[in-house]
């Protein structure tokens, strides 16, 4: 199991984000655990959308939408 963590600014706020990867049968995934703005837990998965790139579960909480790339780069970035 791949784990990592990565720091994201998020309305000028860093916040730490944890990554596990996780398979299965239908594929890889990253599950991500931080603390939102009034540090309450969060947890929320990113799916294998093909080509390196990594995209949001639907579902997800609105706030991530905006910071989906860094997501899906931070992810990149670990597996190069």
């Amino acid at each position: 199991m791949e784990r990592f963590s990565k720091e994201i600014t998020v309305n000028n706020e860093t916040r730490v984000f944890d990554f596990t990867k996780m398979k299965n049968m239908n594929g890889s995934k990253f599950f991500i655990t931080s603390k939102d703005s009034n540090q309450k837990p969060i947890a929320f998965s990113l799916k294998d959308a093909g080509q390196g790139n990594w995209k949001l579960v639907p579902g997800s909480l609105r706030w991530l939408y905006a910071i989906e790339i860094e997501l899906s780069n931070a992810i990149r970035e670990k597996q190069m």
